[in-house]
């Protein structure tokens, strides 16, 4: 914990807001975070409130535009909760009306324990698989940029949920992006980012080891790490909806819809 910084009350207003569905528009300034580590040490505490299981990282602005843009320099990592992990074909709850984003990303599988204390070694030697992943982001604030980066962290790095998919080679990645075709029921909506917006998968997975060097914190095997996006980020434009990620010669697909009676944004 951060010396002179008491996460505890963002990380209870942050768990109220994620089990109720509801959205803020900022943390009060007296609790508010002011650095990353702040913002870290209030998402230790929210991942305890909420007492769910954590299957893995996700990991966001991670492109050299955006590490740049944020001045945090690297990406920003949230955990994946096991109860919001799914698989391709699945029907995602969402908690209310409110727009969430939809990103394709790779994911990593590690193959041992990376340690907090070992020695710096070449990171993709630490992974068993790669697949194909959707997550699905959606922040527990209004505005994610008018919050600020420590916040962002604080919200766990807005994740929502993660679909899975099937295992790709390692060589395929550039070809797979390059290929790449997101669609919203019927409608093409996304397809690979270019330049300076690309996240770079195996820099991502280098960011999250750092942030876990740094936090003490251990990575054990069979940890998920979504790496950020591949695709065009874009929001869904109704609550219930229909995915599907085509790429090479396989599909990844959901649906989405929100369960009746949830909160709405206030």
């Amino acid at each position: 914990m951060t010396d002179g910084f008491d996460p505890a009350p963002a990380a209870a207003m942050l768990a109220d807001a994620w089990q109720a569905g509801t959205l803020l528009s900022e943390l009060p300034a007296a609790i508010r975070p002011n650095t990353m580590a702040d913002g870290y040490d209030i998402q230790d505490r929210l991942v305890a409130r909420v007492d769910r299981s954590v299957a893995g990282w996700k990991l966001g602005v991670g492109s050299a535009a955006q590490k740049r843009q944020s001045g945090v320099g690297r990406s920003i990592a949230g955990r994946i909760f096991a109860s919001h992990l799914y698989r391709a074909g699945d029907t995602l709850p969402l908690p209310n009306i409110a727009p969430v984003t939809v990103e394709f990303e790779i994911a990593y599988v590690l193959a041992r324990d990376v340690r907090p204390d070992e020695p710096d070694f070449p990171i993709l030697e630490a992974v068993a698989e790669i697949r194909v992943a959707l997550e699905i982001v959606r922040l527990r604030f209004v505005d994610r940029r008018a919050v600020g980066w420590p916040s962002f962290a604080a919200d766990n790095g807005a994740f929502q949920a993660l679909v899975l998919g099937d295992l790709i080679p390692a060589g395929h990645i550039e070809a797979l992006a390059d290929s790449l075709v997101v669609s919203c029921d019927g409608k093409e909506v996304a397809r690979r980012l270019t330049g300076e917006d690309v996240t770079d998968p195996t820099a991502a997975l280098a960011d999250l080891a750092a942030i876990a060097r740094e936090r003490a914190m251990m990575l054990p095997k069979g940890t998920i790490v979504s790496t950020g996006t591949v695709s065009k980020p874009f929001n869904l434009a109704a609550p219930s909806a229909e995915l599907r990620a085509r790429f090479l010669d396989q599909e990844l697909g959901f649906r989405t819809r929100v369960n009746p009676g949830s909160a709405r944004p206030t």
